[in-house]
């Protein structure tokens, strides 16, 4: 997806920052995919504040940051359920917008 096709989604539905290790910070919206940056790779951004700035400059109202829950393979458990795998945590992008 591109910055311009994400702008256009704004107001329409709530965006995911996808969290990977701590470090690396992925937009999406379900139906158009991740942000691409000019050169059609994932745009990366190093936090979700990072990440929710730029949806907050964009128009987007709030987002939703989604924490993958590795944990119990980690220590030798069950996979958790599809339904555990992810934590979702709403995050309010009002407070970003004097940031943009």
């Amino acid at each position: 997806m591109t910055e311009t096709e994400l702008a256009a989604s704004a107001g329409q539905t709530v965006p995911d920052i996808l969290a990977n290790e701590g470090i690396i910070y992925l937009i999406r919206i379900n139906g158009l995919g991740l942000l691409k940056d000019a050169g059609g790779a994932n745009r990366v951004f190093k936090s979700a504040t990072a990440a929710g700035t730029v949806l907050a400059s964009m128009g987007f109202e709030s987002a939703q940051v989604v924490h993958q829950c590795a944990y119990d393979e980690v220590i030798g458990h069950e996979p958790l359920a599809p339904a555990d795998r992810f934590m979702k945590t709403p995050m309010d992008l009002s407070g970003l917008k004097p940031l943009v």
